[in-house]
């Protein structure tokens, strides 16, 4: 595949991603991925700002501090593998293979996400089938759940002040 070719690809997998995330932002070209694409997209597929992220960025020193900020906690925080491999000083520079890569890791963690809440759905969708399966007027064992919760709280509570703690 010729790298034009292959950077298409990879530009549409950006505008994708941008779009699943109803970020009003097209792309043309590879190089266009800049720290404020990686910053929106680190931020609407979390849900939460990037740490030690600097707000007004001035230079491109802060672009870089804010790249690899994401690229950092995607690291440390959400995937617990190391990603040296991809520096904030090569994506800002708009080296292709890092900006690639950090694609790639957006994309699929995307899709782990919506698959995971799709899971979850899908699991609430089971219990609550299950228990409206029951026979009107037979008590639900599941209602309990909270009433038990409460008392193991309760003995919990009990059994540590009367150690004298």
């Amino acid at each position: 595949m010729g790298t034009q070719e292959g950077e298409r690809d990879w530009v549409d997998v950006a505008n994708d991603l941008l779009s699943k995330c109803h970020i009003n932002l097209r792309l043309r070209k590879l190089t266009d991925c800049d720290a404020n694409v990686f910053i929106s997209l680190y931020e609407n597929i979390l849900g939460e700002k990037v740490p030690d992220y600097i707000a007004v960025p001035c230079s491109q020193e802060d672009d870089i501090h804010n790249v690899q900020s994401v690229i950092d906690s995607l690291s440390l925080d959400y995937l617990q593998i190391s990603l040296s491999h991809i520096t904030g000083e090569n994506v800002v520079r708009g080296d292709k293979e890092s900006i690639n890569n950090l694609l790639e890791i957006f994309d699929g963690l995307l899709e782990y996400l919506k698959e995971e809440i799709s899971e979850e759905s899908q699991n609430g969708e089971d219990l609550n089938d299950s228990l409206n399966e029951d026979a009107p007027g037979e008590p639900k064992e599941t209602a309990n759940c909270d009433a038990t919760d409460n008392k193991e709280a309760e003995l919990d509570g009990a059994s540590s002040s009367s150690s004298g703690e």
